[in-house]
């Protein structure tokens, strides 16, 4: 398996809703980043995951701390000193996405998983966003309940498999039906900002607070 980026297309508008937490010191590349976290014992979520993480913190209806969601990703991990080079890479990320979807949407590009073959998968990208909406689930119920902003999310987390059994992808018994959710992955740019978008009042009222 190796990583990829999927692009996007159109436009988006979104206020600059977020607070950069940077720190001075070495980063990683994503494949450094990926080989580290995978000699973690115990084991944590792999570069995939936390890029979908870090989507539904950035793009969700609420303000995160970063001192909290990065504890949520590397758990007992994240004070280790030697984590450092690790945190500051994701939350470099995290300052990304947040511009981009901010003031250049079409830049938007998620990682994603990439078998040998070429074929992308969605299912590490999806369980970290679902993972994350439950910081805060409770920000995210008015919004899912409108099916303008609810349809998009669920075809996000149709590829999850942490949603409380199989994912809905392989629950599909319709040839058609699974091969519109296995190309969801090229809507995910647009999905994550129609999300940051509608989230927009929300989160910037819960940075007041």
């Amino acid at each position: 398996m190796e990583l990829a980026a999927g692009g996007r297309t159109g436009k988006s508008a979104g206020g600059m809703n977020f607070k950069p937490r940077t720190s001075q010191g070495r980063t990683l590349s994503l494949e450094q980043l990926e080989i580290w976290l995978d000699e973690l014992d115990p084991p944590v979520a792999g570069v995939s995951s936390i890029d979908g993480f870090l989507a539904a913190v950035a793009a969700g209806p609420s303000v995160i701390d970063p001192d909290v969601w990065i504890k949520s990703i590397l758990r007992e991990h994240a004070l280790n000193a030697r984590s450092a080079p690790a945190r500051r890479t994701i939350l470099k990320r995290y300052n990304r996405i947040c511009i981009e979807l901010a003031e250049k949407p079409e830049a938007y590009a998620p990682i994603y998983m990439r078998t040998e073959e070429g074929e992308v998968l969605l299912e590490d990208f999806a369980n970290g966003f679902f993972t994350a909406m439950h910081l805060d689930m409770e920000a995210w119920k008015p919004f899912i309940a409108d099916p303008e902003f609810g349809y998009p999310l669920a075809a996000l987390l149709g590829h999850s498999t942490i949603t409380g059994g199989p994912s809905w992808i392989e629950q599909l018994g319709d040839p058609s039906a699974n091969l519109a959710l296995v190309d969801t992955w090229r809507m995910v740019p647009q999905i994550i900002s129609l999300i940051n978008d509608q989230c927009a009042s929300a989160r910037d009222a819960s940075s007041l607070i």
